[in-house]
């Protein structure tokens, strides 16, 4: 909660990533409060106070996966929505060429996304296909499994570009960048 908390506000990209890896996180915990509660909550030195809250968000998350049947894969929809919202941000930036710098960002992975796409099978939107390349590279990393050097060179560039555009959106958010999308 606490570092969700501080990613929403700073970074949009790694919030979405934060929250798959916990929706991950809690399915490895089988949904179950107590592991969730000992594992996850109480690796936070917290006053009681804050850990409860910690523990009602964990809390509501297990509510939502189970109300949403996403115990077994899929994300939340509220990260779903997120996820589009973000995309049909980055539309629009294209389409109104907003800033010079992320079109050419854009440009240069656009190739990299169709490679993806196509040797994946995915059917997503360019942003998801991103996010689910560096979450996948995330979770190998995590895993220790090695990483190409070509995986690990499009990687940073998908890398750079969502921290562009996170960047971007955190502008428009605060009410620094007007678009209209």
């Amino acid at each position: 909660m606490l570092v969700s908390r501080e990613k929403r506000k700073t970074n949009i990209v790694e919030y979405i990533l934060y929250l798959w890896q916990i929706e991950d996180l809690i399915r490895a915990l089988e949904l179950d409060m107590d592991k969730i509660t000992s594992s996850l909550a109480g690796a936070y030195q917290v006053d009681d106070t804050i850990r409860e809250e910690i523990v009602a968000w964990y809390q509501n998350l297990v509510l939502m996966m189970q109300k949403e049947q996403k115990q077994q894969g899929g994300h939340l929809q509220f990260l779903v929505n997120l996820t589009d919202d973000l995309n049909r941000f980055h539309l629009a930036l294209i389409d109104q060429q907003t800033d010079p710098e992320y079109t050419r960002l854009y440009s240069n992975i656009q190739p990299d996304i169709e490679l993806v796409r196509n040797k994946s099978g995915q059917q997503h939107h360019d942003v998801e296909v991103v996010l689910n390349s560096l979450y996948i590279i995330l979770m190998l990393k995590m895993k220790q499994h090695e990483v190409s050097e070509g995986t690990q060179q499009a990687v940073w560039k998908f890398g750079h570009f969502m921290g562009y555009l996170a960047k971007l959106y955190k502008a428009y958010e605060s009410g620094d960048l007007e678009i209209n999308f």
